[in-house]
């Protein structure tokens, strides 16, 4: 699907309503696993004028466990998901978490304040909103801009996220990290690539309804987004525009978790690669 920017994508700051109130501009990024989310998220946070809160649909987070546990909490799911969008309680709670956090790990706090912030987001997996059941929840709020972050190398997620069980590490900020050749389950990888195949086309399904409302969306593939340092800085410019912050350079400290080339990873690389001879995945295999 070819997918497009909405006209408005230029609305920018906090706007007014007819009671003079500001009312503060909302974002998702909506992605899927090892898609470069966390990149994306921190580059976010790094603005002085954006609050991204990270997954907030997953069943592992804390907010989602106390809010499941909560046997009498009157909340819907759908009044879950406005608090991160609306709510100061859970802004300043966020902020001093994440203060502490960095205190924790002796890195410089970020404290923001809520009349500094203009755009307030969440990210979260597609395989998320669907398990939730909250597609209607973004169907029926087009003021909350969509960033549609994807890679469109299924090869490459699939061993992503093999090494991503091997380190247990997401994201890091330190130097690559040294690993253990792995050898690759194949009829494994197959079924993967298969159901990320039929991931995709829920995706799609999603973005197609989401366009319909009119929605704004940006669409950034991961492969164009990290060709080059000229490009990442290119997107994020671009980014910050389309949520109506002031354009700034930044880049995040995150680093590439496994810089080697595949071949050096995989132990059976060579019958992993001939598996995938003159089968639909075969193209990846050129891009790795």
């Amino acid at each position: 699907m070819a997918l497009r920017l909405n006209s408005s994508w230029k609305s920018a700051g906090k706007t007014q309503d007819s009671n003079a109130q500001f009312i503060m501009n909302n974002h998702i990024i909506l992605t899927s696993g090892r898609s470069g989310s966390n990149y994306l998220a921190n580059v976010l946070n790094l603005h002085p004028q954006i609050v991204n809160y990270g997954e907030v649909l997953a069943s592992m987070i804390v907010p989602y466990k106390l809010y499941a546990k909560c046997k009498i909490c009157p909340w819907q799911i759908e009044q879950y998901l406005d608090a991160f969008y609306q709510s100061r309680i859970l802004f300043y709670t966020g902020q001093c978490y994440s203060a502490y956090a960095h205190w924790k790990a002796d890195k410089p706090t970020n404290f923001k304040t809520y009349r500094n912030v203009t755009n307030i987001g969440t990210k979260d997996f597609f395989l998320n909103v669907r398990a939730k059941q909250v597609e209607d929840y973004y169907l029926s709020r087009p003021e909350i801009a969509i960033i549609y972050l994807h890679r469109g190398n299924l090869l490459k997620r699939y061993l992503s996220g093999v090494f991503l069980k091997k380190t247990r590490v997401a994201a890091t900020e330190e130097k690559p990290l040294a690993v253990e050749k792995v050898i690759i389950d194949l009829s494994q990888m197959k079924k993967s690539l298969a159901a990320m195949e039929q991931e995709i086309a829920n995706e799609q399904r999603i973005l197609v309804a989401l366009d319909q409302h009119r929605h704004r969306l940006f669409p950034i593939k991961y492969e164009d987004y990290f060709s080059s340092e000229e490009s990442i800085t290119d997107y994020n410019q671009r980014l910050f525009e389309f949520l109506g912050v002031k354009p700034i350079a930044i880049k995040s400290q995150h680093k590439k978790i496994l810089p080697q080339a595949m071949p050096d990873l995989i132990e059976n690389y060579d019958e992993f690669s001939n598996s995938l001879r003159h089968t639909q995945y075969e193209q990846y295999l050129e891009q790795i």
